[in-house]
């Protein structure tokens, strides 16, 4: 899998095994006999309070939302440090994630994250991962925030065209998300996360439209600004307002090609009908340049995406980071090359919008 000038969903169709990156690939003891890393669509949602009870609530409604479509394809469930009971469960034989949270005390770790991998470290492509700020931690303030994070296969959000952007939007608005971004992802192995890092900073070289890194270490600086433009951006009316309020956003991105969604302590944004994972070898999408561009003064200045090197593997650490988060700066004169780039991209239609845009 070296050659990524590729069409993700063709390739799903026809070889879906070519999907499922082996664990361990690029480091020193190379290829082993488990699923890596696997490309999936990811949405990823920060907010506060997780600690509270009517948060921990709709952090159960969000679930029952994902399970009703993925119950078919969940296996296991991992816990962080849980106050009782094991930290890993078959998914048919665990306790409902609202059985859980109502023993759990507002000091316990509120961490769950269901997969479909076929065997307990493989990733799978479905996947909900919440990891909330215990109360000392939030009340701290210095913890960074709680963390949500979705994942469709490719083929599920080819097939199904507004699913994900409504199950996005319906987060967003029950969390009061702080900000977040949906779009292509990587969905790394539970238990062996650092040593699929070296496939994700490989392949974030080749395309630019991939998230990387684990959803905690992005929320260590969520506070401080949002991590990056995605097909779904998410930003609080703070935010929104910092950048010019509704009215810019309208006459900086075209409603042929964008959307704008309230989520009642924000907007979302959703460029063009289907996630760009933007090849490196081809021009840089306008649907994600004007975007970025327009909210580069509220993106954080830090980030945290990979552990470092072991054995000089690729990893996105220090200055590689930084160079990430400004994957899609351009000089301000090349603003209307993009803008006219635009016109030749995909427009939205009724089918891949959904009805409640403003």
């Amino acid at each position: 899998m070296t050659d990524l000038s590729f069409d993700p969903i063709q390739l799903m169709r026809e070889h879906p095994e070519k999907m499922r990156i082996p664990g361990g690939l690029l480091t020193k003891r190379g290829p082993q006999d488990y699923v890596g890393s696997v490309p999936a669509i990811t949405g990823t949602l920060f907010f506060r309070d997780a600690h509270l009870p009517d948060v921990r609530e709709a952090v159960c409604v969000c679930f029952d939302e994902f399970e009703a479509i993925a119950k078919n394809h969940l296996t296991w469930l991992w816990r962080e440090e849980p106050p009782e009971g094991p930290d890993k469960f078959a998914y048919r034989k665990a306790p409902s994630m609202r059985q859980m949270i109502n023993r759990m005390g507002e000091n316990d770790t509120l961490t769950f994250l269901y997969t479909s991998g076929e065997q307990d470290r493989d990733a799978g492509e479905w996947e909900f991962y919440v990891s909330g700020l215990r109360a000392w931690e939030a009340k701290m303030g210095t913890w960074g925030t709680s963390v949500l994070r979705f994942s469709f296969p490719l083929l599920y959000v080819e097939d199904n065209p507004i699913e994900f952007q409504r199950m996005f939007l319906n987060f967003a608005k029950r969390l009061k998300a702080i900000h977040g971004y949906g779009g292509h992802g990587l969905v790394l192995s539970v238990p062996r996360l650092s040593d699929n890092q070296p496939f994700e900073a490989f392949l974030s070289e080749k395309l630019a439209g991939l998230d990387v890194g684990h959803p905690v270490a992005s929320a260590e600086h969520a506070n401080e600004g949002i991590k990056t433009v995605s097909w779904l951006t998410a930003l609080n009316y703070e935010m929104v307002k910092k950048v010019g309020g509704l009215p810019t956003l309208r006459s900086e991105l075209p409603m042929d090609w964008f959307a704008l969604y309230d989520y009642g302590a924000g907007l979302i944004v959703q460029a063009g009908p289907n996630p760009d994972a933007a090849p490196t070898d081809q021009p840089k999408p306008a649907r994600l340049v004007l975007p970025n561009m327009l909210f580069k003064e509220v993106r954080t200045q830090k980030i945290s995406i990979h552990y470092a090197s072991k054995n000089g593997e690729p990893r996105l650490i220090g200055w590689s980071a930084e160079q990430w988060l400004k994957r899609f700066d351009i000089d301000e004169a090349e603003l209307i090359t993009y803008k006219t780039r635009l016109l030749d991209e995909p427009k939205l239609t009724k089918a891949t919008t959904l009805s409640e845009r403003l």
